[in-house]
């Protein structure tokens, strides 16, 4: 018997180490009376649901694992998503002049990988789009559906301040955003290539970024298959910045980056926004 959905909320993990906090799937179970489970044929873990229309399930890390898992959820006839609104929801990454603890609501997302990559040569970036694949990794998200999200969460949030950051008092609250979400196979951090991603982003028109992570360009991907890419949101937190201070190296601030404050903030923080727009949509 299949279960209908108004909302499918789709974080990346449950557990993971070396993460300081719990996974992301936690905050909605404390949250909702998600005690139904389902077995879906292609999914990792049980699709959790209330019995009212609000499910969860973990995708798995990674642009495969997503795109397989929302295939999977589609395909198959253990939920019906004909009505849902779908949204993926976790922490991720940021250029610096963003606070941790900010939530991005993503009106594109920008898959990285999809380019031409070239050797270094004087005066040339050394990668390009693929012109082979014509835009396919570029996906903008429904405006309406963005614009109405913005204003839900606008109206009904609060966001949580990063306790642990000596920041000056001035412009280094959280924030919610929209914006470009650029989404990789590769878990990157520095200021090269973070130089290389704002070039890659203005180059397919959709600059400048605000979030980095590795699953959404995946979920677009299989939803825009099945028809579904107009009920899509992607809600990230601000976990850490995507590259090191100035005089810092760039695998000493990847291996310190992640706090457990900086992650359980913007863990909070985005499924604050995100149940904000699923309360909203469900009344």
């Amino acid at each position: 018997m299949s279960v209908a959905l108004d909302a499918l909320v789709l974080p990346a993990f449950e557990e993971l180490d070396p993460l300081p906090t719990v996974g992301e799937v936690g905050p909605w179970e404390d949250a909702y009376d998600l005690t139904e489970r389902i077995d879906v044929p292609g999914v990792p873990a049980p699709l959790r649901h209330d019995g009212d229309g609000l499910g969860v399930v973990p995708t798995g890390i990674g642009k495969t694992a997503a795109a397989t898992t929302t295939a999977a959820l589609r395909a198959g006839d253990a939920a019906d998503l004909t009505d849902a609104l779908v949204l993926s929801v976790g922490i991720a990454g940021a250029p610096p002049d963003l606070p941790v603890g900010s939530v991005v609501i993503a009106d594109a997302i920008v898959d990285w990988d999809d380019k031409c990559r070239f050797d270094p040569a004087d005066g040339e970036v050394p990668i390009a789009p693929d012109p082979y694949t014509e835009g396919q990794g570029v996906f903008d998200l429904d405006p309406d559906l963005v614009s109405t999200a913005t204003e839900a969460a606008e109206d009904a949030v609060d966001l949580t301040t990063h306790a642990d950051l000596e920041e000056a008092a001035e412009g280094s609250d959280p924030t919610v955003v929209v914006g470009t979400n650029v989404c990789a196979d590769e878990l990157w951090h520095g200021r090269t290539v973070a130089e290389r991603v704002s070039w890659f982003v203005e180059a397919v028109g959709r600059g400048p970024y605000r979030a980095t992570e590795m699953e959404d360009s995946g979920t677009a991907a299989a939803l825009r298959r099945f028809g579904l890419g107009d009920r899509y949101l992607s809600i990230r937190g601000i976990s850490n910045h995507d590259r090191p201070e100035p005089g810092s190296s760039s695998r000493e601030s990847f291996e310190t980056s992640l706090t457990e404050t900086g992650v359980e903030v913007g863990l909070a923080n985005a499924v604050r926004v995100a149940r904000a727009i699923v309360d909203d949509r469900r009344g």
